[in-house]
């Protein structure tokens, strides 16, 4: 516990940032994901904080909907926090499992990209992006990409 309040003050200032600009796009855009807010494509992490909370409040499979690469995340951060805070060990050992999970996450987004965009959510594409604002014929050009 000493670790973990220790981590956190150490910590604090990017913390409230990143609660703060998550906050801010939220509220402005409805949206936290720069991907989307820019070019209105998913990303590669799409769908993972659904997943959470879906997989929190006893829904794993319909969590596995929204991005099957979530319980791959799921392990890797119980791993590191059962290694940061029970054993007292750096997590730099992590690291290689840590790329593994972001290499399965690309590959799974590169497969819901080619199969299921722009037509199952949240695998869809948002028109309200900055991009189709700056030029319109981005539109365009994305819908006959992904046909």
């Amino acid at each position: 516990m000493k670790q973990l309040i220790k981590d956190i003050r150490k910590n604090l200032i990017l913390i409230v940032v990143i609660f703060a600009v998550w906050f801010g796009l939220n509220w402005f855009f409805k949206g936290f994901c720069p991907v989307d807010l820019i070019l209105g494509i998913p990303c590669p992490g799409c769908g993972l904080t659904r997943a959470f909370f879906l997989f929190f409040t006893f829904h794993p499979v319909q969590a596995f909907f929204y991005n099957p690469s979530y319980p791959f995340w799921l392990i890797l951060i119980v791993a590191a926090l059962i290694r940061r805070y029970y054993f007292h060990k750096s997590l730099a050992p992590l690291k290689r499992a840590l790329g593994v999970v972001a290499f399965i996450t690309v590959a799974v987004y590169i497969w819901r990209m080619k199969y299921s965009f722009p037509s199952e959510p949240p695998m869809v594409y948002d028109e309200n992006n900055l991009f189709a604002y700056i030029h319109p014929v981005y539109s365009v050009f994305i819908s006959h990409l992904f046909h």
